[in-house]
């Protein structure tokens, strides 16, 4: 790996990749941790954001001609990792004397295998990233041999050497606030997406499927609530943000905790709604109810399973009962409730896959609950991934970019590929049966359904505004004498190019210029429009 000469302190690019529509973006909280560690030790920090723009090597080149890197940094998932190597690919090539490095839960458990598909990558960041890649950057900064630095695979002659272990971040306050500042903010509003905040690190539960264990610890370590309300409050006033997704591994498994949260944020009255990560077996209604005053509105509970021979078998620590249970305190407090499930889990069978689906639209429709589907992808660093064969699953693949959940990739020994197709099929068919309802009852003149349909259509057009960098490609409007006349224009070219309506473009153009997330510059013979 080559050392960059030693000039000026090291510029460090930090790169989030994109990935699928269906993985709705939020603004990526782990790169604005890094870059809050980096800055606050002096470092040069950019985030090249390609979760909500079109990915394309010309822009990434583009920004490595202008910040001249000395290194990149970029997050991936397991799904994430072929566009993240390739990404590191072009960086690599722009300039071989780049740094290139990978970190997230994929490359933690799976280095090895890293740096053999890309050999480009320099080096892998391992669990909690925050002090490492300051350690990191100094060394290269000063010149020093980087093996020093605990907490890394370094690629040697494609051979992953790794250095000492790191210990976790035992304070939590601590902590760096993230550099938030360095996103593109207005983007992620264009598509009305909340704003990730955590309280807690760790997760003491055994699920098989899960990396966060060993990523963060089974001990659970916590943040000051008041701490955490404040940075909801900047949030909040100073970055406009109205929804807040808390995404500790389990909000509600420290009661104390989360009711020192949940008090703070009532004593300041903030004006926020925010949804967070549960199980139904920690719950207790005198919390709820708490959580409904501070302005919880859902609460997203991993189920995975309706049979209780399966819970067992993967390690839940649940019963179905229990959700039951946990469904209706959460419904009682007036918290929505979400559910998450997984076809193809070990010791799965066709009739248990359908016992999980009618599970699932029991909980809809006692209780309201919205749940949703996906296919088993077990990531390197669990035990379901190391122990794959003993416990009855046949890995498919090794093609990470399958990995996405939305593609059968395993087969259970006492199931089948087919059988969990048929239980996929009938949970799209009632998806789409439902739409049909939508439809329907929106043209029979019902409010709330005409507004679920263009809401829906809306977003689909503020995402291709985004994908496709509509508004860098055909932002110029020549010869328009007013913003106005220049919105219009816009318009006009927008619904023709993204093939949407006039009423649909014109709609979320107003919404994103009146918010001035979308903004016009005068130039001479007409208006550019650019993202603020």
């Amino acid at each position: 790996m080559p050392t960059p000469a030693k000039t000026e302190p090291v510029r460090i690019l930090l790169v989030a990749p994109p990935y699928a529509l269906e993985e709705y973006p939020l603004p990526p909280l782990s790169l604005s941790y890094l870059s809050g560690s980096l800055l606050a030790h002096g470092f040069e920090v950019e985030i090249l954001d390609l979760l909500t723009s079109k990915a394309s090597v010309a822009k990434i080149r583009r920004k490595l001609e202008q910040f001249q890197p000395q290194l990149v940094g970029i997050t991936s998932v397991t799904m994430t990792f072929p566009a993240a190597a390739r990404i590191l690919k072009v960086c690599k090539e722009f300039d071989p004397c780049i740094t290139t490095v990978m970190g997230g839960q994929h490359v933690s458990f799976a280095a090895e295998d890293a740096f053999h598909r890309a050999p480009w990558i320099d080096v892998v960041v391992t669990g909690e990233g925050e002090v490492t890649v300051v350690e990191l950057a100094s060394a290269l900064d000063r010149g020093s041999d980087i093996g020093e630095v605990a907490g890394l695979y370094i690629n040697r002659s494609g051979k992953a050497v790794k250095t000492a272990a790191r210990r976790l971040i035992e304070n939590l306050a601590e902590l760096p606030v993230p550099a938030r500042h360095l996103l593109p903010l207005s983007r992620y509003h264009a598509l009305g997406a909340a704003c990730p905040v955590i309280s807690s690190r760790g997760c003491p539960y055994d699920c098989i499927f899960c990396t966060t264990p060993r990523m963060y610890g089974r001990r659970v370590r916590f943040r000051p609530p008041v701490q955490v309300v404040d940075e909801i409050e900047v949030v909040h006033r100073e970055y406009a943000f109205n929804q807040i997704n808390m995404v500790d591994d389990t909000f509600t498994i420290n009661r104390p905790h989360a009711t020192e949260f949940c008090r703070e944020l009532i004593r300041r009255r903030l004006p926020v709604t925010w949804s967070i990560f549960s199980r139904a077996d920690t719950l207790a209604p005198d919390l709820l109810n708490l959580m409904r005053e501070a302005g919880c509105t859902c609460m997203l509970f991993g189920v995975e399973s309706g049979n209780e021979e399966v819970l067992k078998k993967i390690k839940k620590g649940i019963t179905p009962e229990k959700v039951r249970h946990g469904v209706k305190l959460a419904t009682e407090a007036g918290i929505g409730t979400f559910a998450s499930f997984m076809l193809g889990l070990p010791g799965e069978t066709p009739a248990r896959a359908r016992e999980t689906l009618a599970f699932a639209m029991e909980l809809s429709e006692r209780w309201g609950t919205r749940y949703g589907f996906h296919y088993l992808s077990p990531f390197p660093g669990t035990e379901l991934f190391e122990r794959a064969q003993e416990l009855g699953v046949r890995i498919l693949t090794k093609d990470w970019a399958r990995y996405n959940a939305n593609e059968v990739i395993t087969e259970a020994s006492a199931g089948g590929v087919a059988a969990v197709r048929e239980v996929m099929a009938r949970y799209d068919e009632g998806i789409a049966m439902s739409w049909e309802t939508i439809r329907r009852e929106a043209a029979l003149g019902d409010a709330s359904r005409i507004e679920t349909l263009q809401n829906k259509q809306t977003g689909g057009f503020v995402w291709k505004l985004l994908q496709e960098d509509a508004i860098e490609g055909l932002g110029k409007v020549v010869g328009a004498a007013t913003p106005q006349e220049a919105e219009t224009r816009l318009v006009e070219v927008l619904a023709q190019k993204l093939n949407t309506t006039l009423g649909v473009a014109g709609q979320e153009i107003r919404r994103l210029s009146q918010n001035r997330w979308l903004r016009p510059e005068a130039l001479p013979g007409g208006f550019a429009w650019h993202w603020a």
